[in-house]
């Protein structure tokens, strides 16, 4: 069976001068590729969910471990085969409006198997250099404690408040600003699930930390997996329920209720945040 290899290096994936992503194709996948399927062990038996086989690619690899195997040859900021010219890496980021939701979560675990595999090649307990599960699980073993490191997910919550003016009875949207957010665009109210919470508590946490204000009604709407590192966003909308705002000087730069026919710069189409925000609007 064919291998059918994406190349990774950091957030980005390597394209074709067109900016599609280059396939990588070789008989067997080199030991230094990651296979994408889903795999667990029951018995000492590997059981196979979702085979390498049955998805549009089937590994991904460095971009430096490509260059050591002579697969492909770096040429300034670019990169060459034998055949193919000119090829670059792209950010996943580019790639949120112009590729399908179900090629966009592959590229996401592609990225993040990735980063998972260069973050855990010593053993985090004793120091030993890891192993990889040899049943095909996506795990890293240590051989000498044993120790076993797994994929790690962060859920990450992201909440669209919404209110009706008070004195004009206009639908409202509550949008921040980042400072990180050069641009001006304004988007949604995020942040990490702490330990001990579940989601509606974070929500609820995250909202009062940054806007310092109180909601109800936290209403789950969606997910995207979200490779910056290896993050779940989980959508949420939510109504205000009381509160004056005050923000989180660190965090944001500024924060108000828009009436939704009047929205400043909003996140890209492909974000999960576009998508709450058109949820609303369109409701």
């Amino acid at each position: 069976m064919t291998a059918k290899i994406w190349l990774i290096q950091g957030d980005g994936i390597l394209c074709t001068s067109d900016g599609l992503p280059f396939v990588l194709k070789l008989p067997n996948a080199p030991s230094e590729a990651i296979h994408l399927g889903f795999a667990e062990t029951h018995d000492e038996q590997s059981l196979l969910l979702c085979s390498s086989d049955q998805l549009p690619i089937s590994h991904a690899m460095t971009v430096d471990d490509a260059i050591k195997l002579g697969c492909i040859f770096a040429y300034g900021q670019g990169y060459d085969t034998k055949t193919i010219r000119n090829l670059k890496v792209i950010s996943f980021r580019e790639f949120l409006t112009v590729i399908d939701d179900e090629t966009l979560n592959l590229m996401a675990r592609a990225i993040m198997l990735i980063g998972w595999h260069n973050d855990h090649q010593f053993c985090s307990r004793c120091g030993a250099k890891t192993a990889a599960h040899p049943q095909g699980e996506h795990a890293k073993i240590c051989p000498k404690c044993r120790h076993r490191a797994y994929p790690r997910v962060q859920p990450c919550v992201i909440v669209a408040i919404t209110r009706t003016h008070p004195k004009t009875h206009k639908k409202q949207i509550l949008l921040a600003r980042h400072h990180h957010h050069k641009s001006g665009i304004y988007g949604l109210i995020a942040g990490f699930v702490e330990v001990g919470e579940t989601l509606p508590m974070a929500a609820h946490r995250e909202v009062f930390e940054e806007v310092g204000l109180h909601i109800d009604n936290v209403q789950y709407f969606d997910s995207q997996p979200w490779p910056y590192p290896s993050n779940l966003m989980v959508g949420f909308i939510a109504n205000y329920k009381h509160g004056q705002i005050k923000i989180q000087r660190n965090e944001l730069a500024d924060a108000q209720f828009f009436d939704i026919d009047q929205l400043p710069p909003i996140p890209n189409q492909g974000t999960i945040a576009h998508s709450l925000i058109q949820a609303v609007v369109n409701a």
